[in-house]
């Protein structure tokens, strides 16, 4: 059987598995962030420091089909990652989508190739 039409008979079914695979990947991404926005006041002045906590419980997650988005609504968010006349850029979302996004496709690369393998086959 080809690939082609064993993923259209998963449809739903690998769809499904992806949106899972997906939503859990962009969770433990916005959990990444989160902690790297715990840095205590006097830590390394390259992170952020947690002074309210509002930058931390900021973060989000959304998600599509086939895509995630994970980020802030506080303002304070893009002056921290960009920087401002001020304050220099402490960048963290970028950083840490960077150095985990390999890992990611590799994870969901794997899960979908586990719901094809495990697909039943049938003869056309």
């Amino acid at each position: 059987m080809k690939l082609i039409t064993l993923i259209g008979l998963l449809g739903t079914s690998l769809e499904a598995t992806l949106a899972d695979a997906l939503v859990d990947e962009a969770s433990a991404l916005a959990d990444a962030i989160r902690e790297e926005l715990a840095t205590p006041v006097g830590g390394p002045h390259s992170h952020p420091w947690l002074r309210t906590g509002a930058l931390h419980d900021s973060v989000t997650v959304s998600t599509d089909v086939g895509e995630a988005v994970i980020g802030s609504n506080d303002p304070v968010a893009f002056y921290q990652e960009h920087g401002s006349a001020t304050l220099p850029p402490r960048p963290t979302f970028g950083p840490i989508a960077a150095i985990a996004a390999p890992g990611i496709a590799e994870r969901i690369g794997k899960i979908a190739f586990g719901a094809i393998v495990a697909a039943p086959q049938s003869q056309p």
